[in-house]
């Protein structure tokens, strides 16, 4: 029945796709042809036959469970063994379209997801399993345009400007022996390399001697404007100005460059001292801090511009961010034992003879009748009692209740038993509360940790000194104020508006604070400034106001890296021992253990532990690179 099911599918889905390709019917004779030939020229034996019959069962029932990876693979198999047989080569193509709409269809929800790459590689695989289908040709645009496929395009900087102007001078190293005058030296110096020099009016024919030996061009510029006190600004790779070195031509010929520098994560105050450093130090004419950006914005020279960008980046780099594992227990043990034996406090003692006497006098009708019944002898009256009191008929009686007796005769005394009890009970708890969380600080940053809540205290209010009473003329009359009453306007409650209390509350935290700061003395050592403050509601009260418990532990802990710091502290330890007994009794040795003993354990304690680890390393080197600062006059 699979059999036949397998065949009949395999022949209906070639038949729809003859239908939807009518080119790939037309070349489906010329395939089968070919395969016929094939078929002829090769040899299938039985064992082939047979093995590819039933690996083509197997890709029909993966075919049926919508399994279209290994159906591909079964039919090619069964191609393979018996390539004369047509039906296994149109199964194999059926069930490769199916896996092509497949994944088709896969990529499409990886697209609406936002898994962009899983959906292009999904695109891709089917474009190398049918290359010519025309789904796969719709999406074949993905594969080359991210934002064809959805994907954000990423931002480029554009620099339709350009950057600074540089020269590119001739690299050979010139000796140099003249006496000329000044503009003439610095025309003849940069000719050497390949420069060509526009002198500025500002430079005159002052008489100078210039004598180097075996340098290059920067050696060159350098000890050129030295000797004529000139600078020098480019024009464009072989052509460079020559000014003056003064203030006035500064600001007239040399070019500024603007930028803007972004310092992710760093905090106003800090963001405030770069800005110092920029006015200060490299003396740039402007800088601007946008704090909300975390950027600064310069202006200046370029290679004024590049020393700032190699000292900040050398001051980034060479902070140190250390993390810190923090986790907290708190560990909560009640134990309670109730053990040892409870004996009664008060008994009661007669004279035997007197109670079984005065029973009998006012019993002596029942004590007849009992004699004559046979049930007692007359003299047996210890029998008789036992009769009276197990019948009912009398009650109220001592001698109903169990007693012991010590003597003998008239003074036989009786002392009644009131009852005890022997107690054996251990209650015990322990809970344990866990919270774990990770803290990134910078080296020598200080992190606060809260656990609580954050408690309202009134400290102040303020309230009307208007009178009890509200007097409004025109309205607070009596006729006018009982038709306000009908009206719905109540005049008393607006009187106790007006004199309404407004409270002044501040919010205090309750709970637990820990404040930590890491300093990196090494590449595996720190140091923990730890300070722990622990605050609870007292019970007692000033005018109304809690008493705050604040407890605080500061400690500076030097440590591996990797290693933990354990903080422990007792919030709260309450024990009662109560013991019931006979007074001198139960003080006597060997009374006492079995005297009744009840015992309450309720101890809360906290626990933290913190372990370092060091996500950027501390810069180790004693000093930066040395930058050189262009002179200015």
């Amino acid at each position: 029945m699979l059999r036949k099911f397998a065949l009949m599918t395999a022949i209906g889905l070639a038949l729809t796709a003859a239908a939807q390709q009518p080119a790939a019917t037309a070349a489906a004779p010329r395939a089968a042809a070919t395969s016929a030939t094939r078929a002829k020229k090769h040899h299938v034996s039985k064992h082939d036959r047979q093995e590819a019959e039933k690996v083509f069962l197997q890709g029909a029932r993966d075919l049926e469970h919508s399994n279209f990876r290994a159906a591909v693979e079964a039919f090619a198999h069964a191609a393979q063994l018996d390539p004369g047989t047509r039906k296994y080569s149109l199964s194999e193509e059926i069930a490769r379209q199916h896996l092509v709409t497949e994944l088709i269809q896969q990529a499409d929800k990886d697209k609406i997801l936002g898994h962009l790459e899983d959906s292009r590689a999904k695109i891709a695989e089917a474009a190398r399993i049918a290359p010519a289908n025309p789904m796969v040709a719709e999406h074949m645009s993905e594969l080359a345009s991210t934002t064809a496929a959805g994907e954000p395009a990423l931002r480029t900087e554009s620099d339709p400007l350009g950057g600074p102007i540089v020269l590119k001078p001739e690299l050979r190293r010139r000796s140099f022996r003249l006496r000329t005058n000044q503009r003439d030296l610095i025309a003849r110096v940069l000719s050497a390399y390949g420069i060509q020099a526009t002198i500025d009016d500002s430079i005159t024919a002052q008489s100078v001697r210039y004598d180097v030996d075996d340098v290059d061009f920067a050696g060159a510029e350098r000890t050129l404007g030295l000797a004529t006190n000139s600078f020098f600004v480019p024009l464009d790779p072989a052509r460079v100005l020559v000014a003056k070195d003064t203030r006035p031509n500064r600001t007239k010929y040399e070019r500024q460059a603007e930028e803007t520098v972004y310092l992710p994560g760093m905090k106003p105050d800090e963001l405030s001292q770069v800005v110092n450093v920029a006015k200060t130090i490299f003396q740039l004419p402007m800088v601007y801090a946008e704090a909300s950006q975390n950027a600064i914005t310069v202006r200046g020279p370029a290679e004024d511009l590049d020393a700032l960008n190699a000292t900040l980046k050398s001051l980034l780099e060479g902070q140190g961010e250390l993390q810190l594992d923090v986790a907290m227990y708190e560990v909560n043990r009640t134990r309670a034992i109730d053990l040892g034996m409870i004996l009664p406090t008060q008994t009661s003692v007669f004279n035997v003879y007197s109670t079984a006497t005065s029973l009998l006098q006012s019993n002596a009708s029942l004590v007849q009748q009992i004699i004559s019944s046979g049930l007692a002898a007359p003299g047996d009256w210890e029998a008789i009692l036992a009769i009276l009191v197990a019948s009912g008929q009398v009650s109220n009686t001592i001698l109903s209740q169990p007693f012991g007796v010590f003597g003998g005769g008239l003074g036989m005394t009786g002392v009644a038993y009131q009852g005890g009890s022997l107690n054996l009970q251990l209650n015990s708890s322990d809970v344990r509360a866990i919270d774990e969380l990770q803290v990134r600080l910078l080296n020598q940053e200080e992190g606060t940790i809260k656990v609580g809540e954050r408690y309202p205290i009134e400290t102040s209010n303020f309230s009307s000194l208007s009178p009890t009473s509200l007097s409004i003329p025109g309205i607070s009359s009596p006729g006018l104020s009982s038709a306000l009453q009908n009206l719905g306007v109540n005049l008393s409650s607006l009187a106790a508006a007006a004199s309404a209390t407004i409270p002044q509350v501040q919010y205090q935290d309750i709970g637990l604070t820990l404040k930590a700061t890491p300093h990196l003395d090494g590449p595996h050592e720190v140091s923990l400034k730890l300070d722990l403050q622990l605050s609870a509601l007292g019970s007692a009260t000033i005018n109304g106001l809690p008493v705050l418990n604040n407890r605080q532990f500061a400690v500076i802990d030097s440590l591996q890296i990797g290693q933990s710091a354990v903080l422990v502290s007792s919030l709260s330890r309450q024990e009662s021992n109560a013991v019931s007994g006979i007074p001198g009794l139960s003080e006597i040795p060997g009374f006492q253990d079995a005297t009744n003993s009840s015992t309450n354990l309720d101890v809360t304690e906290l626990a933290i532990v913190i372990t370092p680890h060091i996500v950027r390393a501390v810069r180790q080197v004693a000093n930066g690179k040395m930058l050189p600062l262009a002179h200015r006059p």
